[in-house]
């Protein structure tokens, strides 16, 4: 299977848990996905799927820096005279382009060469639409933290001109990269909107239920690494040196059912047990109370055990295969806890 066929491949599975997760919780970054998709679909009959969608916080000062000069600049026009932007990378312009002259995507990325405001002119019917269709997204998902009402403003010449007549000093930063025409071309579109004003603070400053609620938002919003870990052992350095592609690791019965779930510092956070979820490997959390009086499967000999766990074949990665659904083997009260895409592999 060559690179790019994995790629697809990849791509695919990560769209289709993308799209069921869309249909739980929405945020600006899925409604600017999905409008995108549905915009280019229904104006040009563009196939686009947005392989990843990065939203940060941009301070004006690294605004020009952010841009660069290979892209197509447009300043949008927002309400109480509040500005955005939208950049469309080479190969996205490229892409519209020949779907509006060709009627298809060419293979291959587009050469290097300047803008114009011809480009600007087709890409605007897009523009508008996208923003529209984020507008009208979040408005039904009742969010406001994100700027909403901006349209087609104008292009602009270089990125030190655009940072020139911004005068926000932070901005939301939406950036989304591209699979054009099932793969033909690779876009980046880049959406810069001001932040909105934070609730208005007392005159003694902010009052304590702000401060509380600031609080817990900083705390759940905090970056946490989880390991899904199966077992430790000690092994002499000079035996993992002799480690090869099919070596296998001996490994207790209990492996794949009392897993552990462990934070930084090796803190344990919960016993898992390992499996699968909507084709995903996936742990379960445990209640270790509740567990026991739910019974175990029968354990296989320990041979096959390891045959099933360890098996690796010509793919270096741990086929966990074998291994049952945490959905369809969870008690009632277990049941949709799995920690999608939460895995734990093995490489030699």
């Amino acid at each position: 299977m060559s690179e790019d066929t994995a790629d697809s491949v990849i791509h695919r599975k990560a769209q289709a848990a993308r799209d069921g997760f869309d249909a739980r919780e929405m945020s600006p970054a899925k409604a600017l996905r999905l409008a995108l998709a549905k915009s280019a679909a229904r104006l040009m009959g563009l196939a686009l799927a947005v392989r990843t969608v990065e939203q940060t916080t941009l301070p004006l000062s690294q605004l020009e820096d952010r841009m660069g000069d290979d892209g197509i600049l447009i300043l949008l026009d927002g309400p109480d005279q509040a500005l955005g932007v939208m950049r469309l990378d080479l190969q996205m312009v490229a892409a519209l382009i020949e779907m509006q002259l060709k009627g298809r995507v060419m293979e291959g990325a587009a050469e290097a060469r300047p803008f114009t405001h011809t480009d600007a002119a087709i890409a605007q019917p897009l523009i508008n639409a996208v923003l529209d269709g984020l507008d009208e997204t979040l408005k039904e998902a009742e969010i406001t933290e994100c700027a909403r009402g901006f349209r087609f403003g104008d292009r602009v010449a270089d990125a030190r001109s655009l940072a020139l007549a911004l005068s926000e000093p932070e901005f939301d930063h939406f950036r989304l990269n591209l699979d054009l025409a099932g793969g033909a071309k690779s876009g980046v579109l880049d959406l810069v909107l001001p932040k909105r004003p934070s609730n208005p603070k007392t005159e003694g400053g902010v009052e304590g239920g702000d401060r509380a609620e600031k609080l817990e938002q900083n705390a759940l919003n905090a970056p946490v690494t989880l390991d899904a870990v199966l077992g430790r052992m000690r092994v002499p350095l000079q035996d993992v040196c002799d480690w090869t592609l099919g070596t296998i690791l001996p490994l207790s019965h209990e492996t794949l059912i009392e897993a552990r779930l462990l934070a930084a510092g090796r803190h344990l956070v919960a016993h898992v047990k390992l499996g699968q979820l909507n084709g995903f490997r996936a742990v379960r959390l445990v209640d270790e109370s509740a567990e026991r009086e739910y019974a175990r499967p029968e354990l296989a000999p320990e041979e096959d055990l390891a045959a099933q766990a360890l098996d690796l074949g010509s793919d270096p990665l741990v086929d966990l295969s074998p291994l049952p659904s945490l959905e369809d083997n969870a008690p009632p009260h277990h049941r949709k806890s799995g920690l999608q895409g939460l895995g734990a592999i093995l490489r030699i």
